[in-house]
């Protein structure tokens, strides 16, 4: 009986090597995840509001700019709202990649984003900025 040839065990050890360093990359990007998730989910629920509340209040009449009084859970969607996702950079911000000496060309490439989504009366997702403290609210 012969033995294998020496580069199918290479490439079994290399196959094993990619598989391992995959799987602890996807457990250390999760926990990370969650625990910013934990950590900023409240303030971006918050300042989401905020700003909910500003694009309301903009959209009133200019005779009428006081903001509309009306329960806790409608003035402010984000608080039934659930965190979807940690991502970097915000699709909502439009800079083009070769576009680098744009002011907000490390917000849309750089900065870590924490996205809710409020499902209501209407569909809306928060892109809250963790670096700099701001949310981009875009109706869907």
């Amino acid at each position: 009986m012969r033995a294998p040839p020496m580069r199918f065990l290479v490439l079994g050890f290399g196959l094993l090597a990619c598989v391992k360093v995959w799987t602890q990359d996807r457990m250390v990007r999760a926990a990370m995840g969650d625990a910013l998730i934990q950590a900023y989910q409240e303030r971006a629920q918050q300042v989401c509001g905020q700003e909910t509340a500003k694009a309301e209040t903009a959209k009133a009449e200019p005779a009428k700019r006081e903001p509309v009084k009306s329960t806790a859970a409608s003035a402010n969607p984000w608080l039934t709202s659930t965190a979807d996702e940690i991502t970097i950079g915000s699709k909502l911000t439009s800079v083009m990649l070769w576009d680098y000496k744009n002011p907000m060309w490390d917000v849309r490439y750089k900065h870590p984003h924490l996205v809710l989504t409020a499902h209501g009366a209407h569909k809306m997702r928060c892109s809250y900025d963790l670096a700099v403290g701001v949310a981009f609210v875009q109706a869907m």
